[in-house]
């Protein structure tokens, strides 16, 4: 009994149709069956993803604040004061007693005034 018959094959996509006639699905001698097959490549979509920039601000950072404080005058002691302007020992021993011998010009109170200054005199 011979049959026509149909095959359908899909490939990549495509389909194609193939005819041929035989009996039972075997083929009968001289009738050739043609089974056409188109091979296409996929088709391959390339997709580039782009991030979006990172968002942009703006810091304003002011300037430190500067201040200027004037330099601390430092209060010079007597006897400080006597060797900064240049007098002996032995000025500054005289005007000790001229100044009632003052405790605030002997720190140790050995009767000697002004060893800080002018260093140790006993």
């Amino acid at each position: 009994m011979n049959r026509k018959f149909a095959a359908l094959l899909v490939s990549a996509g495509t389909a194609v149709t193939a005819w041929g006639l035989g009996g039972c699905g075997t083929p009968t001698a001289g009738t050739p069956i043609t089974v056409v097959r188109e091979l296409v490549p996929p088709a391959t979509t390339t997709a580039v993803v782009v991030a979006p920039p990172p968002p942009t601000s703006v810091v304003v950072v002011e300037p430190p604040v500067t201040v200027t404080r004037a330099p601390t005058v430092q209060r010079l002691t007597s006897c400080q004061r006597l060797l900064a302007e240049g007098y002996s020992f032995e000025y500054a021993f005289n005007a000790w007693v001229a100044a009632g011998r003052p405790l605030s010009w002997d720190a140790d109170r050995d009767g000697y005034p002004c060893e800080q200054s002018y260093g140790n005199r006993n």
